[in-house]
């Protein structure tokens, strides 16, 4: 196994980031108040200091685990084909929001190639940890933000929007559900697949500020201040 000689780089830059985040978690965090001010700056510095870290732990131990992600003939998963339109046999374009390093979105579909287009805030950090392990994906992710779709892609342009274990990490989740819609093709589906209350699991670290839950089947976000979000009713008045 060769590692390109920046791998090295990476690690020790990653310790030093991961530092200061811890000092500024313990000591600045807590006290900024709950305004989209205090948001934005609790979301941009965990995104620029911490926001890659697990990534870079998981390519570093488990190389070998996430080589089928890297394969090019990997099928469409068997839940997300359930949920494409009848008709999208040949040229399903599917959006991947937060895709991470490399996409776990399959990349074929009834023989045919999927047109994957896998989007996150940190891809070009995440192409610089791939290329310094000699890791090539299929599909590169691109810069995108989810609070943004509809800037980056025109509208009913998808047969299948897929995120998985991001759309909680985002500044803003309704909005990125809001702009998924509107990307999205007409009776299509948005597939989210998420841990339930990873804020409060993670202590809100990083981008861990977001809770997804189910309540009385109710798609229920919730902050660490108590503010909640029933997205059934949201999604209904508006």
């Amino acid at each position: 196994m060769v590692y390109h000689t920046d791998a090295i780089d990476f690690i020790g830059n990653w310790i030093l980031r991961k530092t200061l985040y811890r000092c500024f978690f313990v000591a600045i965090s807590p006290y900024l108040p709950n305004t989209g001010f205090g948001q934005f700056v609790k979301w941009k510095l965990a995104l620029l200091l911490v926001g890659d870290e697990f990534h870079q732990q998981n390519l570093l131990n488990n190389r070998d685990k996430l080589a089928r992600h890297f394969a090019h003939d990997t099928p469409l998963q068997a839940d997300l084909t359930e949920l494409l339109p009848c008709d999208a046999t040949t040229n399903v374009k599917v959006l991947d929001i937060g895709a991470g390093p490399v996409s776990k979105v399959g990349k074929i579909h009834n023989g045919h190639e999927v047109e994957l287009v896998p989007i996150d805030p940190m891809a070009n950090k995440y192409r610089k940890i791939l290329t310094a392990l000699n890791l090539q994906p299929k599909y590169w992710t691109r810069y995108g933000e989810g609070e943004r779709l509809s800037q980056q892609f025109e509208e009913n342009s998808f047969d299948l929007i897929h995120a998985r274990n991001s759309i909680d990490h985002c500044l803003n989740p309704i909005t990125v559900i809001e702009e998924a819609i509107r990307v999205l093709k007409p009776k299509c589906y948005f597939y989210l697949n998420h841990y339930r209350n990873e804020g409060k699991a993670a202590k809100y670290y990083g981008l861990h500020q977001w809770n997804f839950d189910v309540v009385n089947e109710d798609f229920i976000i919730s902050n660490r201040f108590g503010e909640q979000i029933n997205v059934n009713y949201y999604a209904f008045l508006n």
